[in-house]
């Protein structure tokens, strides 16, 4: 479309454009404002002032028909020459503060608008931020408060800047973006002036849209009361067997079904699906070219949960057939998880249908993986420091079963308090919002494949487009998830999320500085302490103690020194970290077993060769310790 066209379709949304008047190439000019621009209108042109196809500051009739002359000399140096088909706009010129907005439709998230700082810069400043067009005022807001053009609202150097206005044109081009059939626009700049914004220079490419359609889930992934385990196995080394072994305890109903086995752990092993008992979910790690006969015979019998563990679909080229088990999905109103994948772990039934190695303690996080290999790792560091899980998704290539609805069914689950995803890709990014925006958990989100090269990685391994990493975060973000940045906090930061204020004990001042910076920079507040408190603490520590958070004991602080500190300070709602340096006098061991003895207190030894016993004993206590100052970001 051309930008007097793109004008008219603006007003039909209430979108201010400027003042304007179209030309034929060779008509007469004349306007009635100025000063005055002057553009070219054709096709031929993709960036006006990249060729010449722009003047401005033109304040008179005589200056006008000089203008043209000098655009039409412009394109014609860059090889650009007019015909009946181009037009001249002539419009109004207008000043005030440069902003952007544009709008993509990706295959995933479809309609996204990109809103942010305008101007010729803008590829290079990249101040933009992502709102999705079902979008809220709230979540509007929380994206823009991303962009550093946002911090002149509400007022700047004397002028006054009204939020409403940015809520206002926003929700305007959200309208317009998903009632026209529009591939893509982009109005730069989108002047902020006296009157509100204003879009003075647009583009808009026609095109039409369509959103994949979401399936409604009839049935719950975890009601798990008789399980069958196909492809259970004596063999040791195969995943059949781990599946088989880690089930062993559950309180559902475990059934193994092998035709060349006769029994496993003691327990029979049927023959094929015709001998089995009733059953709501079963689990496949069988050869892949078995798979979807598998699945059509478990569907006519009436079962609803299906987990494939079997490899060989989509992410090693067979596509054909991850196809046909998303057909079965729909067609049978299933619930099919990967395949591809690690299993599921639903402590409401201590059931563990997952082949990891480390067992899984029983909690209140919800972890969604969309890598085995990540999952079985975290579930492996989880176990070392005693953290717990209420259900477990490795979602593998969902061919069916994706993050939306993990994310709705973890957050109908009692059992689970926090919603954690490691996610590569995305399918349907609007589905994946709503289901952030509806729970009323916290979700976090930690996504890989920020570079190109961990992009392809990510196709490779899972089969599924990696997208956009900073659309995907901006938008999750905005919708209300809780974005990480380093995958550790998956399991960590939830045990500590609603701790808003933080104690430090330190026998060194540098150490204790540092772990403050990185206290505030995570957004916690550090404790202050009373007088009361402070009256208390001079009676146990040396006189040259800080007197302030962090509470430096100093350097020769033995595990009595800290013992009576934590006497004094220790509070139940406190995140209390007790840092310790190696010194001469130092015995980490002993200070390991005082820590030992208070909730909420995490203890960061600061060193390594010095601290081995203590490393030992926290890690048979499954206590949760640290050996360096950076990675306590994890658990903020």
């Amino acid at each position: 479309m051309k930008e007097y066209e793109v004008y008219e379709l603006l007003k039909k949304y209430g979108i201010q454009t400027p003042e304007y008047a179209i030309f034929e190439i060779n008509q007469p000019l004349y306007f009635h404002t100025f000063p005055a621009v002057l553009k070219i209108a054709s096709d031929k042109v993709v960036h006006k002032s990249d060729v010449g196809g722009v003047r401005v500051g033109i304040d008179s009739p005589e200056e006008l028909e000089a203008a043209r002359s000098e655009v039409m000399d412009n394109l014609q140096r860059h090889g650009i020459f007019l015909d009946m088909h181009d037009r001249f706009i002539v419009e109004e010129q207008l000043s005030g503060e440069e902003f952007y907005i544009g709008g993509i439709y990706d295959p995933i998230f479809a309609e996204v608008l990109l809103f942010g700082k305008g101007g010729t810069l803008i590829e290079i400043e990249k101040d933009v931020c992502y709102i999705d067009t079902e979008a809220n005022e709230e979540e509007i807001l929380r994206s823009f408060k991303t962009t550093k053009i946002s911090r002149i609202f509400p007022s700047f150097r004397g002028r006054q800047y009204r939020i409403e206005d940015v809520v206002d044109v926003v929700q305007k081009f959200q309208k317009l973006f998903v009632n026209e059939d529009i591939a893509e626009f982009d109005v730069n700049p989108l002047l902020y002036t006296e009157r509100g914004f204003v879009a003075v220079d647009a583009r808009l490419k026609r095109g039409k849209k369509s959103a994949p359609k979401r399936r409604a889930r009839n049935h719950d992934l975890f009601a798990n009361e008789a399980v069958a385990i196909f492809g259970a196995t004596d063999k040791k080394e195969k995943v059949g067997y781990a599946i088989a072994k880690n089930a062993l305890q559950s309180d559902a109903h475990v059934y193994f079904v092998n035709p060349h086995v006769e029994s496993l752990f003691g327990q029979k092993v049927y023959k094929d699906i015709d001998e089995l008992p009733p059953i709501d979910t079963a689990v496949i790690a069988i050869p892949a070219r078995f798979v979807i006969e598998l699945v059509e015979k478990l569907a006519l019998r009436g079962v609803k949960n299906i987990v494939i563990i079997s490899a060989g679909f989509k992410e090693s080229g067979n596509k054909e057939a991850e196809e046909q088990l998303s057909a079965l999905a729909k067609k049978y109103d299933l619930n099919i998880v990967g395949p591809n994948c690690l299993g599921i772990y639903n402590s409401d039934k201590d059931l563990n249908l997952t082949f990891a190695k480390s067992a899984i303690r029983p909690g209140d996080i919800g972890l969604v993986s969309q890598s085995g290999a990540v999952l079985a790792a975290l579930i492996d560091k989880a176990a070392a420091h005693g953290i717990g899980f209420s259900h477990i998704l490795s979602m593998g290539n969902m061919a069916d079963f994706d993050f939306a609805d993990a994310i709705e069914t973890l957050a109908k689950k009692e059992s689970c308090r926090f919603i954690n995803i490691y996610a590569e890709g995305l399918r349907d990014g609007k589905s994946f919002l709503q289901a952030i925006r509806k729970a009323d958990k916290p979700v976090a989100v930690y996504k890989a494949g920020k570079t190109q090269e961990a992009k392809k990685a990510a196709f490779s391994h899972t089969g599924n487009i990696s997208g956009d990493y900073e659309m995907l975060i901006g938008l999750a973000h905005a919708a209300g998830a809780v974005i990480k940045r380093d995958i550790d906090e998956l399991i960590f930061a939830a045990k500590f999320a609603n701790f808003d204020k933080v104690l430090i004990i330190t026998n060194a001042g540098g150490p204790g500085t540092i772990l403050t910076d990185i206290v505030v920079e995570h957004g916690k507040k550090m404790y202050e302490l009373s007088d009361e408190e402070m009256a208390r603490l001079d009676a146990v520590l040396p006189p040259t103690w800080s007197h302030n958070n962090p509470v430096d004991i100093i350097g020769d602080a033995t595990a009595e020194r800290y013992h009576a500190a934590l006497q004094i300070l220790h509070r139940p709602n406190l995140l209390t970290f007790v840092l310790v340096t190696p010194q001469f006098m130092t015995d980490s061991l002993a200070i390991a077993k005082v820590v030992a003895q208070y909730e909420n207190t995490v203890p960061i030894f600061f060193g390594e060769e010095s601290f081995a016993q203590a490393f030992a004993f926290c890690k048979e206590k499954n206590i949760l310790c640290f050996n360096d100052l950076e990675n306590v970001a994890n658990i903020l």
